[in-house]
């Protein structure tokens, strides 16, 4: 595990939404000796995360006193956002407090920067720290070049991630999506709030086989929270697709179960590749 010569708490808590991030972020903790307490979010975080905290409290999305309280204590004054929050659940006041309603009231808007923001402001007023999502994490987050081995990307490939590239970067500034899909120079699908994997999905239905899915990092990149993540789901999805290549930001993106994703996409023809475009 590298963390980069950065300093690494003792005990740190790990505010867990869906998804495998949570439990790779514990299991990495846990391997560098730090005390795992898990805030899992009800109806989102995974029930089997209990088996990897050294203390699991269940909290409701929106209960944001009664976890601050919780976390004082516990004497915890270091978190860690992970996992799948989806952006439309902002929607569904069931189970805000009050203090959560008054964060809503005060964001300028409902983008997911901003949310996140004004969320590690109140934590921090609490001597709460929002630490970077990746601490533990840093070797699943690849170097340029190709990642796969079995051939090489085709002129057209590299013409289309040129092409894409720099729009791709514009929409994730503007904190839509961080992942478009492009054919033969042409957008064909922008992920907003429905995800990567459905984008992926749309663009199959429009475009047909042999797109160029790319996702990046937002410029300027808060590694606290929102790096762009992808995984199994991803490449199965781009095996149904019929996608060609997929290109992420050279460290600044995290490869989850590496080795399988690499080689489900080398048996399937698919180029991976990590960039270092601006």
């Amino acid at each position: 595990m590298d963390t980069n010569n950065v300093n690494v708490p003792q005990r740190v808590a790990i505010i867990a939404g869906a998804g495998d991030f949570p439990k790779l972020v514990a299991r990495a903790a846990r391997s560098a000796n730090v005390e795992v307490i898990v805030f899992g979010v009800r109806g989102f975080a995974e029930s089997g995360l209990a088996d990897l905290a050294h203390h699991i409290e269940w909290i409701e999305l929106g209960q944001l006193d009664y976890a601050i309280q919780l976390l004082h204590k516990l004497s915890v004054s270091n978190v860690i956002l992970a996992g799948r929050i989806p952006h439309t659940s902002i929607f569904q006041y069931r189970h805000f407090d009050f203090r959560a309603v008054k964060l809503l009231a005060r964001a300028v808007n409902k983008k997911a920067d901003t949310l996140l923001g004004i969320l590690s402001q109140e934590l921090e007023k609490e001597g709460i720290h929002v630490l970077d999502s990746s601490i533990f994490l840093k070797s699943l987050m690849p170097q340029p070049g190709l990642l796969t081995s079995k051939r090489a990307l085709t002129a057209e490939e590299e013409e289309n991630i040129a092409f894409g590239w720099p729009i791709a970067k514009s929409i994730a500034g503007l904190d839509i999506g961080q992942t478009i899909v492009v054919k033969d120079k042409m957008v064909v699908a922008v992920e907003a709030a429905e995800g990567t994997d459905e984008c992926i999905a749309r663009a199959a239905q429009l475009a047909g086989p042999g797109c160029v899915v790319i996702k990046v990092s937002k410029p300027n990149q808060d590694l606290r929270f929102d790096i762009p993540v992808i995984g199994k789901r991803t490449i199965e999805t781009m095996i149904r697709a019929r996608a060609s290549t997929l290109a992420i930001s050279a460290r600044e993106c995290l490869v989850f179960d590496q080795d399988v994703v690499l080689a489900e996409a080398d048996a399937h023809g698919i180029v991976i590749v990590a960039c270092e475009k601006k």
